[in-house]
């Protein structure tokens, strides 16, 4: 009983002398690890790269000047599929 109140006092003691700033850095720090992990490993998908392929088409149709399309229809794979000469 005494140790788990000498480690209450010794938490609010660091977070005293640190402040909570410490607490919402670090939850922050995590969250960009979590999130640049995610763009890391899964970058690859078949999603990420249908959406990488619309947004690029829709880009290109804006700077040409054209009407604005529905690219919110899923791109089948063969759509996607780019001819090597």
């Amino acid at each position: 009983m005494a140790d788990d109140q000498d480690e209450q006092y010794q938490a609010v003691i660091f977070l005293a002398a640190v402040g909570w700033d410490f607490l919402w850095a670090t939850v922050f720090w995590g969250l960009g690890l979590v999130l640049h992990g995610c763009s890391v490993f899964f970058s690859g998908s078949d999603w990420v790269k249908n959406w990488e392929h619309r947004a690029i088409q829709k880009e290109l149709h804006r700077q040409q000047g054209g009407a604005g399309t529905d690219t919110s229809a899923p791109v089948s794979s063969s759509d996607t599929a780019e001819t090597s000469t």
